[in-house]
């Protein structure tokens, strides 16, 4: 078998700052140092962050990374320096091609391509040209791919930039190899080799070492390909590329496994693909496991290959989905529309002003033909201007409504979009249901984005660490972690807080390797107090939440909560367990959480919630609907379906509020052990 469309070149990207780091280590305190000192120069604060970003997490921490080059995209914005404002576009769009994410990618790379033909920065233009060619081939679209690669480099020899050369060179070659035109390739990455050693720029050289142990490795001249392929694993490794190192090794394994060389190839296909996990690679995931399926698959180690055979289907489907196709499709046509348009609208006010001019020559002929007529012209020309005047008026006014209208649009695209980012951190219901099938999960968001949002993670213990469970399928060696969380605020603020606070959560468990509720919440704390002590000013943000841990084979439940408790039946009544009272957030005196062990027997129910549903107002009086007849109306279904549990919760929630405004986000999640 052969391996097929590689993600070859985003580690080539940013050509310039890495020719400025590719034998140094980044000190990524003393870069972060450098970008908080506000009395530096804008430029060095802002190249101090491209280091932080390229070298420091793109290809190991690709979430991170999209967040610090959100906030050197806003400086530089504010800066109106647009160079830097493509290089921050390009790193978030890299960090959301490297995790499968092509449709947020091209959006990216779109919008900077479009800021450097503002600028007639043609080395930028080429750049984001050669990334949109990857996202066509990734999707496994050659002729499209192709297409931007050739205008990449037509573009970059017009204009003699030669590193940009060799990286769109490199980038055919990818694609020749793809069509099977090896010749083609090989003499596409040799030029890309001799291009990069000239410009001493390592990464380049290191990439082409790379494709060329592909294509050999393709042609079965497997003694080329290790040679190729441990020279550019070494390169990979010395600059901490981890995306281009589980990529490598991955080829390495194939040749080792072409050689019957078995336990050498399983070995090393296991680490790339655990090295793509730690960075959630889609590519490098989707080649080790395809390669470990057919390994398994021949030495009759059919749980395993099922496994990987699984997981490759699911990488795969993920990028090359029709869903995705489409949607990328789309964003290249928006781009195109949008470019055209401008350009129709600098011909109309061309076109427009030498009207005007036509007009006015005309007036200056009609007043000097009979000046036995002056009143009669002058008066008809004071009508003429009330009326002209009028109608000003009223285009005026009507492109003020056009204008409004087109900002409320935008303003509500914005936000639309803002929620597919944040339904992004909700666990999916299936994933729910395949790992807790009696539960039931009510989620209103008072506006389109919420504050509320719910977590869950299920880890197993493996190779001396937490790791996150990549198949859906439940087993009693498993913890399910499980939280509802209610962050300061409502809409697109609330939403923006709760990013945070989710991505504090997943790095407490998965980073520092936290499992006990309290502990968790401790290094959450932590982490959000953090992040928003970067700002210069005093945020005070947070959330409240309610934290739930389930051991599956020892069935022990745990519990912890900031100004949240947990409601539990038994002997049909309600308990509580009351929550610390302090947020995750900046305050008073922080104690450490509190970690409670809950007793409960099989068909006892927990409910996790936030404030939303005992806070509206509704009924005949306007009041609110208070906890304790949320409680009694919990009980009382208790013993229902989830499904039915459900039902009660939307119909009471109804008929209570009326015609009345909902006044916050609404989240009850019920679980019946």
């Amino acid at each position: 078998m052969s391996l097929h469309r590689f993600k070859f070149l985003f580690y080539f990207l940013f050509f310039t700052l890495l020719q400025l780091n590719t034998s140094a280590q980044v000190n990524v305190d003393s870069l972060s140092n450098v970008w908080k000192d506000a009395s530096r120069p804008d430029t060095i604060r802002l190249q101090a962050m491209q280091r932080i970003c390229l070298k420091g997490y793109l290809y190991s921490q690709p979430d991170t990374a999209f967040i610090l080059a959100n906030k050197m995209y806003d400086f530089a914005v504010e800066k109106k320096l647009k160079h830097y404002q493509v290089f921050a576009l390009q790193v978030m769009g890299t960090s959301f091609s490297l995790r499968g994410d092509n449709i947020r990618g091209i959006d990216y790379f779109t919008r900077g391509l479009k800021i450097a033909e503002e600028i007639n920065n043609y080395k930028d233009m080429a750049n984001n040209l050669n990334n949109i060619g990857v996202i066509y081939a990734e999707q496994g679209n050659n002729k499209k791919a192709m297409e931007y690669y050739q205008r990449s480099l037509e573009l970059s020899e017009k204009f003699n930039k030669k590193t940009a050369m060799a990286f769109a060179l490199g980038n055919l070659g990818s694609i020749y190899k793809n069509l099977g035109q090896y010749d083609k390739a090989i003499e596409a990455e040799n030029r890309s080799l001799k291009l990069s050693e000239e410009n001493n720029d390592k990464n380049g050289y290191a990439n082409a070492l790379y494709v060329l142990g592909v294509i050999y490795s393709d042609q079965n001249d497997l003694e080329k390909s290790m040679d190729f392929s441990n020279r550019a694993l070494k390169l990979f490794e010395e600059f901490g590329d981890k995306n281009s190192v589980s990529n490598v090794m991955t080829i390495i394994g194939l040749n080792y496994q072409r050689t019957n060389q078995t336990k050498k190839a399983i070995e090393i296909l296991k680490k790339a693909l655990a090295i793509s996990k730690e960075g959630e690679f889609i590519t490098g995931m989707r080649e080790a496991s395809l390669n470990l399926y057919d390994i398994y698959k021949k030495e009759g180690k059919a749980a395993e290959a099922l496994a990987m055979h699984e997981l490759y289907i699911a990488m795969r489907d993920s990028i090359q989905s029709e869903k995705n196709q489409q949607e990328v499709m789309q964003k290249e046509m928006q781009y195109t529309f949008e470019k055209q348009k401008a350009l129709d609208d600098k011909e109309n006010e061309k076109q427009l002003a030498i009207s005007a001019e036509k007009e006015q020559k005309q007036k200056i002929i009609s007043y000097s033909i009979t000046t036995g007529l002056i009143f009669v012209l002058l008066f008809a020309f004071f009508v003429f201007n009330r009326l002209r005047l009028s109608n000003k008026q009223k285009i005026i006014i009507e492109s003020q409504k056009d204008l409004v209208e087109a900002k409320q649009k935008e303003i509500l695209d914005s936000i639309n979009y803002a929620k597919r980012l944040q339904d992004a951190i909700l666990p999916p219901a299936r994933f729910v249901k395949e790992h807790l099938p009696e539960s039931f999960i009510f989620y209103k968001p008072k506006d389109i984005v919420a504050g509320d949002f719910y977590w869950m993670e299920v880890i197993r213990f493996e190779n001396g660490k937490w790791n996150k469970i990549e198949t859906n399928k439940p087993s009693d060696s498993e913890i399910i972690l499980m939280a509802v969380a209610d962050c300061t605020g409502h809409g697109v603020p609330g939403a923006m807080v709760s990013i945070v606070c989710s991505n504090a959560l997943n790095r407490a468990v998965f980073e520092f390797g936290m499992i006990e509720p309290g502990k968790i919440l401790d290094k959450t704390r932590e982490l959000v107090l953090e992040t928003f002590s970067k700002s210069d000013k005093d945020v005070k943000d947070g959330m409240d939440i309610s934290f739930l841990s389930i051991n599956k084979g020892s069935k022990e439940i745990k519990w912890a909560g900031a100004n949240s408790p947990i409601w539990y039946t038994k002997e049909n009544e309600l308990i509580e367990i009351k929550a610390d009272k302090q947020p995750i957030g900046k305050t008073v005196n922080p104690s450490a959480f509190t970690t409670h062990s809950i007793q409960l027997q099989q068909g006892n129910s927990l409910f996790m919630l936030t404030d939303g549903f005992a806070d509206q107002f509704g009924g005949e009086r306007g009041k609110k609907f208070k906890y304790k007849a949320l409680k009694e109306m919990l009980l009382q279904n208790a013993n229902l379906t989830q499904e039915k549990q459900m039902q009660s919760l939307e119909i009471a929630f109804k008929d209570w509020k009326t015609n009345l405004e909902q006044v916050d986000d609404v989240c009850v999640i019920g679980v019946r052990i």
